[in-house]
């Protein structure tokens, strides 16, 4: 936010410099993030006048001026069509720096005549947006005199940095009450006593409000005869140095008021609201509305609307409707000021993707108590600048008075929090200066009423920080002893570490995976490939960021587009995150109704491995991702688990999956990506990944290692190959292989699996290494002998299985 120096000099007194405003003000808690001296940026400005204008004799588009500027008279070589003998104009003199264009003006040779200076568009100046020639000043500027003087840009702006919870100080209003209350002085509020005609507002137009809830208070007042035209030079110049772009009278003036005391206002031409009625109303389902941007939005019921009696006029809160607004022709005009639901307009704001100042405001909180002071105080500056009257009295419907926040705070709970000695009386002053109302106190405490413009006061603690602040945290001396003991306390089970977690990311990075942090939110469109019953959250920052994610999918997967997009294709990303799931309440959960459930997700792309000039480069595939599956669950030692081909599609992934099981229970998946998906998300290349649901993981049963002596006796390996019907599992022939070899086996791998010539259609051959070995012995050739025909036994009468001859 922009805020003027010199416009808080009229809300408040005060000698500090730029510098010494800018540590108090962030001593209180709003950061100033820059600042602007106008004095300095408008340095070397100054008006002239144009003596003389003769045509450049080398070229047909230059001039060749005198420009008297009251110091000198300077040549200047001008390009502008509009130049001519006798104008007052914005002279730049040698050093002055461009505001537009950031260049200094030196003594320069154009067409072999030297130019002393230059002379100024309004654009070149940041003071317009004309371009088209030089800014033409009246015959009544003084020659001479500096331009920052002239247009009233000596000033110095500041841009603060406003927390969302202090939408007091989103206002020239808000900030100089601060400043007051550092002083201990009081803050001077501009008049707003209006000269009345003697028609009657409630004789002119009715207000009705549908929606208590949405629009608690909303007020109306007619401005008759108004005259729409340009406004002051001193109203267009405090709006542009505040980041406002003038338009007419009327329009500034709301505009005015906003910056001034934090209170969006909205005009409307009154000879354009039908019925000469206003309805605050929730829009229609599908309802379309064209706002003053020229850009339709389509509304649901959840959206407030001010309305007349035929058609919605404006978006409430957010922006107004092309259908009513101020033009040329405009002579009467309704002047809205409310109160609208705060939560009411972020969802309506969000959803419609329109940010604007208004709602900005209105999001976090208006003084319910300023509603009216705000319309006084703008009908006033209207009928002044435009010649209108305004009609006598004001609409002001307000069904349900909002009551103030009353607050108790404890005198000993305040030094204690705050580690410093504050006394009671000093606590008394602080609060009282910063506009709290005492309305009780004895010895241990007092209760105090909360102005309506500090939304952001509700607890004890609140009240603690503003003693805090206006102490000075600069005269807290920190302190880090400790006088808590927490050595009795454990952390729920819940929200403990588990002990897996660190093991499993080492092993992931060591790798050579990159590990991926996003939010724990994503979208409803997203949502709906994996869940039906989202957990939404109740007051969301956006659309996109609505819903508690139910996997982590979808940010992965717009994470892999992003590289993709820019070329990256070679990706081994993982994330170690939660996702969120709606159960029954009955359920015992840490959060009842919702099933926190930690998950890994693990995802490849491109090439299995750097190309190099000894190995072709070679697209990852089903084997890669099922590999690195199986080798994490083995360094993570856990005991007895498998990987079966899915029955049905598990999304996201394609049939070309496998389900992970550990203890005949399904942990997890690992496979390709649905093609369906990857269109989804914008992904034009296969994609492989692991999913395993960590909760279950965490409580699978571990394997114990301990040392066994290397035999000093050679191993004997035997080749096995059988021929099967496909729809067997190789993993699960391997193990009844492991399990009919008996003790002296130490190993089975699958070396070979073809299917073609002398293979039968629908079978397979799967040929098996198996490896014995004895700690204590050379084994003979009976004992694997007998080993290897019981293996063939078993696995010719358990899968019917042919052993491969020759």
């Amino acid at each position: 936010m922009l805020v003027s120096h010199k416009w808080l000099k009229e809300f408040v007194d005060f000698d500090y410099t730029p510098q010494e405003l800018d540590d108090i003000l962030t001593m209180l808690g709003i950061e100033v993030e820059g600042m602007v001296n106008y004095n300095e940026k408008y340095k070397n400005f100054y008006i002239g006048k144009v003596l003389e204008s003769e045509k450049h004799p080398n070229s047909d588009k230059l001039s060749v001026c005198q420009v008297d500027f009251g110091k000198d008279v300077r040549t200047v070589v001008c390009g502008a069509p509009n130049v001519a003998k006798g104008q007052n104009i914005v002279f730049a003199d040698i050093g002055a720096y461009i505001p537009r264009d950031g260049f200094k003006i030196e003594k320069r040779q154009v067409r072999k005549i030297e130019s002393e200076g230059m002379i100024c568009s309004q654009a070149e100046l940041e003071l317009g947006e004309d371009a088209s020639g030089i800014l033409v000043l009246p015959e009544t500027a003084q020659v001479g005199m500096p331009i920052a003087e002239y247009f009233g840009l000596n000033d110095i702006i500041y841009e603060i940095g406003i927390t969302p919870n202090r939408a007091d100080c989103l206002s020239h209003l808000g900030i100089a009450r601060e400043i007051a209350a550092y002083q201990r002085k009081q803050v001077n509020k501009p008049d707003d006593s209006i000269p009345q005609d003697s028609g009657k507002v409630d004789d002119s137009v009715k207000v009705e409000i549908q929606d208590k809830e949405k629009c608690p208070r909303y007020t109306a007042r007619v401005i008759r005869n108004v005259k729409i035209q340009e406004s002051p030079m001193w109203l267009k110049q405090r709006l542009i140095l505040c980041g406002q772009r003038p338009v007419n009278a009327v329009v500034d003036v709301t505009n005015y008021i906003l910056l001034e005391c934090g209170q969006p206002l909205h005009a409307f031409d009154f000879a354009k609201i039908k019925g000469n009625k206003i309805i605050c109303r929730t829009a229609s389902d599908g309802e379309k509305f064209t706002t003053l941007d020229n850009k339709e939005h389509k509304l649901d019921s959840s959206m407030l609307m001010i309305c007349d009696a035929e058609r919605s006029l404006a978006i409430a809160g957010v922006m107004g409707g092309l259908n009513s607004e101020i033009s040329d022709e405009t002579t009467d005009v309704l002047l809205e000021s409310a109160y609208f639901n705060p939560t009411s307009i972020r969802k309506t704001a969000k959803k419609l993707g329109l940010q604007t100042e208004a709602s900005y405001r209105f999001e976090r909180g208006v003084d319910f108590d300023n509603i009216v002071y705000a319309s006084n105080r703008a009908a006033k500056l209207i009928a002044e600048l435009t010649g209108g009257t305004v009609e006598d009295g004001i609409i002001d419907v307000y069904p349900e008075p909002i009551e103030k926040k009353t607050v108790t705070l404890r005198y000993k709970r305040a030094v204690d929090i705050i580690g410093a000695k504050v006394t009671q009386e000093a606590i008394d002053d602080m609060l009282t200066a910063l506009d709290f109302k005492i309305i009780q106190k004895d010895a241990d405490s007092l209760t105090v009423e909360v102005p309506g413009y500090r939304v952001d006061i509700a607890l004890e603690i609140d009240l603690i920080e503003e003693v805090a602040r206006m102490f000075n945290y600069d005269n807290i001396e920190p302190d880090f002893t400790v006088t808590i003991d927490a050595s009795g306390t454990t952390t729920k089970k819940e929200l403990q570490v588990p002990e897996l977690r660190k093991p499993i990311r080492e092993y992931l990075i060591a790798k050579g995976f990159h590990e991926t942090l996003t939010q724990n939110q994503t979208d409803p469109k997203s949502t709906a490939i994996f869940t039906g019953k989202p957990v939404e959250i109740a007051n969301p920052l956006g659309e996109e960021l609505s819903i508690m994610r139910p996997s982590l999918f979808p940010a992965m997967l717009r994470t892999i587009e992003r590289n993709h997009r820019l070329r990256n294709f070679d990706l081994r990303l993982f994330e170690i995150g939660k996702s969120f799931h709606r159960i029954e309440e009955n359920e015992s959960t840490f959060i009842p109704g919702i099933l926190e459930q930690e998950n890994l997700l693990i995802a490849i792309s491109g090439n299995a491995r750097r190309p190099n000039w000894s190995e072709k480069a070679r697209e990852v595939d089903f084997y890669d991702i099922r590999g690195i599956a199986e080798d994490l669950l083995a360094a993570l030692k856990i005991k007895r688990f498998k990987f079966n081909p899915i029955v049905e599609e598990h999304l996201p992934f394609s049939k070309n999956t496998v389900e992970i099981i550990s203890v005949r229970e399904t942990v997890g998946f690992a496979g390709e990506i649905s093609s369906k998906i990857l269109k989804q998300f914008d992904i034009e290349h296969k994609l492989f990944a692991i999913e395993i649901n960590l909760n279950q993981l965490y409580q699978s049963e571990r394997k114990h290692w301990a040392y066994e002596k290397v035999s000093p006796y050679p191993k004997v390996n035997r080749d096995l190959a059988f021929i099967v019907d496909e729809e067997y599992q190789s993993e699960e022939i391997r193990l009844e292989v492991q399990k009919s070899a008996g003790k002296l086996v130490k190993s089975v791998d699958i070396f070979d699996v073809f299917k073609g010539k002398n293979i039968s259609a629908g079978k397979v051959s799967i040929a098996f290494t198996i490896s014995y070995a004895a700690p204590d012995r050379t084994l003979t050739d009976k004992e694997v002998d007998e080993s290897v025909n019981n293996i063939i036994h078993q696995i010719e009468k358990k899968f019917g299985a042919i052993l491969r001859k020759g």
